[in-house]
């Protein structure tokens, strides 16, 4: 802070790189405050001295030299001013301070409602543009893959999101201000726009996947007793409840609903958790009730167990779509299961 002219200092932002000028009042004289009581003065000087007396100085001086008349009078040596009105002085200086105090007081509450109308002329600018989530509880809508089809969405701020057979998806028509959050039931391959200030969140249950950029696979159908997140590329942060696991790249994180407990594994070929999306069918290792569980999906079939040690068969495949039977008998030949096909229903038994 610096002088620069007598009775006014500057003073400078540096990080805004400009300068707050402030004046500071100066003490009218002795002759302009007498020429004023005295009904003498200019108007300038009048309004001078009047904006004067409305500060805490000139209101302890005015005090100062009231309490004085005072006791002169009470003694006896005060010498009357013939010719002055002094109640009417008194009252015309009580109004101008009254109309300065009222003035400073205007200018106060104008300081602190100006900013105020500024800030909320910007939220609702961008209430406005982002479709009104600001002020209101946004209109949520809902897609759904039925059996036997495979559906892709991209959302307004460029994320991708392909839906799995049987899956369904909520989500609001405009994204909030703070996050990005949809609700998913079933299967399904995210693509993720980057945005560090809105993550992206998919609710499962009572658990989430909370993401800034990244893909990933989430497989977690409501009927299905577990939820797997395999992560492609970028970090996900799995939670549920108060627990909180992150997740890297070519890992899968399995959470058994039924007991909270959570399993990270490492996921050599993390990429095949996606390949539904281009029309194929991979398994690794799956026990036959995972795979029943994707056929009907995809074909929207019915399958009927009959020998309940077929359920101890895995099957490791991976091939282009194909026509059911077509399919059933590939998987007849690399198992000791044997499938029929009776109109919607496949049954299912083991080689005799």
């Amino acid at each position: 802070m610096h002088e620069d002219t007598e009775g006014v200092f500057c003073k400078h932002r540096e990080d805004f790189d400009y300068y707050f000028v402030i004046p500071i009042m100066k003490r009218p004289t002795d002759i302009v405050i007498r020429r004023v009581l005295n009904e003498r003065a200019s108007q300038k000087e009048a309004v001078e001295v009047a904006a004067w007396l409305a500060t805490d100085e000139g209101q302890t001086w005015l005090s100062g030299e009231m309490d004085a008349d005072a006791d002169e009078f009470a003694k006896g040596t005060a010498t009357l001013l013939e010719g002055i009105p002094t109640e009417e002085l008194l009252r015309r200086i009580d109004r101008i301070i009254d109309r300065a105090k009222r003035r400073r007081l205007l200018f106060r509450a104008a300081a602190i409602l100006i900013p105020c109308a500024l800030i909320l002329g910007m939220w609702f600018n961008m209430n406005s543009r982002l479709g009104g989530v600001l002020f209101s509880t946004p209109e949520m809508e809902q897609t759904a893959s039925l059996r036997g089809e495979r559906r892709e969405i991209i959302f307004q701020d460029g994320s991708k999101v392909f839906l799995n057979a049987g899956t369904t998806i909520s989500y609001p028509q405009h994204f909030g201000l703070a996050e990005r959050r949809v609700v998913l039931d079933g299967e399904a391959y995210f693509e993720v726009a980057p945005n560090a200030r809105r993550p992206f969140v998919v609710e499962i249950g009572k658990a989430a996947v909370k993401v800034l950029g990244t893909s990933f696979n989430v497989k977690a159908y409501d009927t299905e007793p577990k939820v797997n997140v395999v992560l492609i590329e970028g970090k996900v942060e799995f939670s549920h409840g108060k627990q909180q696991f992150m997740m890297a790249p070519a890992q899968r994180l399995i959470f058994d609903k039924t007991d909270g407990t959570v399993e990270i594994l490492d996921e050599e070929n993390a990429g095949h958790s996606g390949l539904w999306r281009k029309n194929m069918l991979a398994f690794r290792d799956a026990p036959l009730r995972e795979v029943i569980a994707t056929l009907e999906r995809w074909y929207d079939v019915r399958f009927e167990v009959r020998d309940d040690a077929a359920y101890k068969s895995t099957f490791s495949l991976q091939t282009p779509q194909l026509p059911l039977p077509e399919l059933l008998g590939e998987m007849q030949n690399i198992s000791d299961v044997r499938f029929e096909i009776d109109g919607n229903l496949v049954r299912v038994q083991m080689k005799k």
